[in-house]
């Protein structure tokens, strides 16, 4: 049984946009340009690559705006548009085909109130995470992840993005998860 997306804060711009008015669209891309960013920016291999892959996801999501069917929240429908494009990316660049990202988003995560020896020793858990994310999981593996417990989506959507039924997204996670706890041990 498929779910109804919850009322969607970003439907009347689209319908507006639809219909012709410009600002409309320029109001949905200053809402949703940091998370799209964001989103990109943890796949992509440089700043620069993860601002023009942002800008091309907005330039297409413009020329299909009428192929969005609201059967899912327009947020989500943008991302499966950049995840395509980050996926095609990730195809044809060389640096790739041998290797991961690293994540260096996940030092950001240290609370500055600790002392010496506790930053130094979620410093190390840290790295421990970051190398297990790295050698342990498959692509498929760490957008699952990160999409849920970084970006906070939930199953379903991740589901939409990722163009694959939930129950695959619930196995990448706890195979992600489990991944990471047999690497940390």
């Amino acid at each position: 049984m498929r779910r109804l997306p919850a009322l969607d804060p970003d439907l009347a711009d689209v319908h507006a946009a639809k219909a012709g008015q410009s600002y409309a669209f320029t109001l949905l891309i200053d809402r949703l340009q940091l998370r799209v960013f964001r989103f990109i920016l943890r796949q992509a291999a440089s700043k620069q690559d993860a601002e023009d892959l942002t800008q091309e996801t907005f330039l297409e999501a413009y020329r299909r705006l009428d192929s969005f069917q609201e059967s899912s929240r327009f947020s989500t429908w943008v991302l499966g548009i950049a995840q395509n494009l980050v996926r095609n990316y990730r195809n044809r660049s060389p640096q790739f085909l041998y290797q991961t990202v690293p994540s260096d988003s996940l030092f950001d995560l240290t609370d500055q109130g600790e002392n010496p020896e506790e930053l130094l020793q979620q410093k190390n858990r840290m790295e421990r995470l970051k190398s297990g994310i790295e050698q342990n999981l498959t692509p498929e593996l760490q957008q699952a992840l990160t999409l849920v417990t970084l970006e906070g989506m939930d199953y379903q959507e991740v589901a939409e993005i990722l163009q694959i039924p939930v129950g695959t997204v619930k196995t990448r996670v706890f195979r992600a998860r489990q991944a990471l706890r047999e690497h940390l041990k």
